[in-house]
């Protein structure tokens, strides 16, 4: 019994190699340019991936890389085998780990780099180590050549990130900036979003409301960052004890918020007002949105990916 678990074991382990022969001999039966070396792992990686045939496309990039130091595709390489490590395989460690090779190899490179480390940064984060993904971001920051839109993009994320850390500080810095730096309205209307919510988290519900307010006046404003907006602008009201300001605000929401629940909670809440403040921070379709909110209406802030 040992000895057939032993042998099926090394077959799991061995079947993407099988696969991956048998995916060559097809694709070298369909015709066409005959591929050798490097070029025929490149081809097979390719072709599995788009095939959907991930693990088998996993070798076939490894073997690229190892056999080809210099070659031209390496970016899509590194880039492939990270999206299989991290969205098929559930593995972030491992594509953590190909992103810190992958961004040392492009050390010199800082347009290819940018979205290594941007992405490196995301991942760190979804380990919780913060604090890394704030340095992997601020590497960005060296790549992003003046570009705006990378700069603004970058800056809230790590601004997001601090504010969970506990930098409160350093978050509205880089909340200001980006607001002041943002060419796309939609975008700016996100940051003054985020800048709000950072207010409400050290209790200055003044400024919070004054930029929510702005938030909803402009046409610009995307629907979703309106939505949110308002709902956190009821907290506001609630802080001040202006209930039927808050209450109208909510009801302006209950068929557009991703939650009607959380509204009709929160309705039957108002005036019984936690010690915390109650953020916002969910996105539609968070896998938290259903936790936003409760019957006695401790809610709690989720950070925004």
């Amino acid at each position: 019994m040992r000895a057939a678990r032993t042998a099926a074991k090394s077959w799991a382990a061995a079947l993407p190699a099988v696969m991956l022969a048998a995916f060559a001999a097809l694709c070298l039966g369909c015709g066409g340019t005959q591929a050798t070396g490097s070029d025929l792992d490149l081809r097979l990686a390719r072709e599995a991936y788009a095939s959907g045939y991930f693990l088998e496309a996993e070798t076939a990039y490894e073997r690229y890389l190892q056999a080809d130091p210099h070659g031209r595709h390496r970016l899509e390489a590194w880039t492939r085998l990270v999206e299989i490590c991290s969205g098929v395989k559930g593995d972030p460690d491992k594509a953590v780990s190909l992103l810190e090779t992958a961004t040392l190899e492009y050390g010199s490179r800082p347009k290819e780099n940018w979205a290594l480390l941007f992405r490196l940064g995301e991942l760190y984060e979804v380990r919780g180590q913060r604090q890394k993904a704030i340095e992997a971001w601020g590497r960005c920051l060296d790549t992003a050549d003046g570009d705006a839109e990378k700069i603004v993009h970058v800056q809230m994320r790590m601004a997001v990130a601090n504010r969970a850390i506990g930098k409160s500080d350093l978050a509205v810095d880089l909340l200001t900036q980006s607001i002041a730096q943002a060419e796309d309205q939609e975008v700016r209307a996100r940051a003054r979003y985020e800048l709000a919510q950072t207010y409400a988290l050290s209790w200055n519900w003044a400024k919070a409301k004054e930029i929510l307010q702005k938030v909803l006046s402009e046409e610009t404003t995307p629907a979703e960052t309106k939505v949110m907006s308002a709902f956190l602008l009821a907290e506001a009201y609630e802080v001040e004890h202006n209930l039927p300001k808050a209450r109208e605000l909510l009801l302006s929401i209950k068929d557009s918020y991703p939650n009607p629940e959380v509204i009709v909670m929160r309705l039957s809440g108002l005036g019984q007002h936690n010690e915390s403040p109650s953020v916002a921070k969910l996105q539609p379709g968070d896998a938290d949105m259903q936790n936003a909110g409760s019957a006695n209406v401790k809610r709690r802030r989720v950070s925004a990916k």
